[in-house]
Parts: C-alpha cells; structure tokens; sequence
C-alpha cells in the first residue's frame, strides 16, 4: 500500500467516525442521515464501478457482469434515495441485510480455514456468530419493537468498528514480494 492509499484510507476512516459521532448525537433525525448516506454511498459506488466497467472491464472476462452489478447497485442507490416516507424500515432492512450476508460470508470463510487446517478460524467464526446476532438485535427492535435510536446505536457502532479496523489496516505493514 502507497504512502496516498494509507492517507486516503486515514480521511475516509475519520471522516466516518465524525458521521458516526453526529448520527448518534442527531438521534431521531439521524435516520434519514443515515439513509442519505447509504444512498449516496450505493450511488458513489455504482458510478465508480460503470466508469472501470467502460474504461477497463468491457476487455475482460466477465466484464458484463460488472456492469450489471453497477446497474443495479445504481438502481438500488436511487431508489433508497427516493424512499423518504419510510426511512426506518429501509434502513432496518439495510441493517438486517448487510449484518447477515457478513456473518454468514464470515462464517463460512471460518469453515474453510478450519477445513484447510488455520490456526484463525475461531475468530472469523466469532465475528460472524457477532454480525447474525447485531442482524437479529436490528430486526427484533427495529422492526417489532420500533426502537428508532437501537437501529441508530447499531449503525453508529458498525460505522466506527470499521474505520478502527480501516487506521489499523493503513498503520500495517504490508509485505512486498521481490522476485529475481
């Protein structure tokens, strides 16, 4: 990782723990923050990924599956953007989502290394036992119980775990292959 990649990854990680601060400080109104962020945040993403689809990926193998998944996340990131009269739900669901395929990608990941014999595979089995529990938290209050400010904490907590993870990453050594 270049020395710009690190102090990239070092704004964006602050940048999200000042989101996370006001979220939780807005409480209420934090919501439709939040769903504005994650719509821009599908949005932005969607753009960047047709923009390498019609500069690079149009040559490669499977290129059209990049740009299908950059029409449909661009889909996806408008329509969350349209939805403004029932923000909660979406961004419970968004929640719900997100925590769930994690834990499950985690947990399966936790089965191969242990299959293939990695000394790691309890703790990627515990991050994702973690995610299908904060997706089984963000379902029951949010949806059944209406606990707007616990969807709220969640988000905010997720916000913050992953730019401490994403400064520990840009502070890590990464090792360089030399071959002669």
């Amino acid at each position: 990782m270049s020395l710009m990649q690190r102090v990239r990854r070092i704004i964006s990680a602050l940048f999200m723990i000042v989101c996370a601060v006001v979220i939780v400080f807005l409480g209420e109104g934090g919501l439709s923050l939040v769903a504005l962020f994650i719509s821009l945040t599908l949005i932005l993403y969607a753009v960047r990924t047709l923009f390498f689809y019609f500069t690079m990926a149009r040559q490669m193998v499977d290129g059209k599956g990049i740009l299908y998944k950059g029409v449909i996340l661009l889909d996806l990131g408008i329509f969350s953007l349209s939805v403004t009269d029932n923000t909660s739900r979406l961004v419970i669901l968004y929640l719900l989502a997100a925590h769930a395929f994690s834990g499950a990608i985690s947990i399966l990941r936790a089965l191969e290394a242990r299959r293939f014999g990695a000394s790691s595979w309890r703790l990627r089995l515990a991050e994702g036992l973690i995610n299908i529990t904060v997706a089984a938290v963000a379902l029951v209050s949010g949806l059944f119980l209406g606990s707007v400010n616990t969807v709220i904490w969640i988000y905010a907590t997720g916000l913050l775990y992953s730019s401490v993870i994403s400064i520990i990453s840009a502070f890590r050594k990464t090792a360089i292959v030399y071959i002669q």
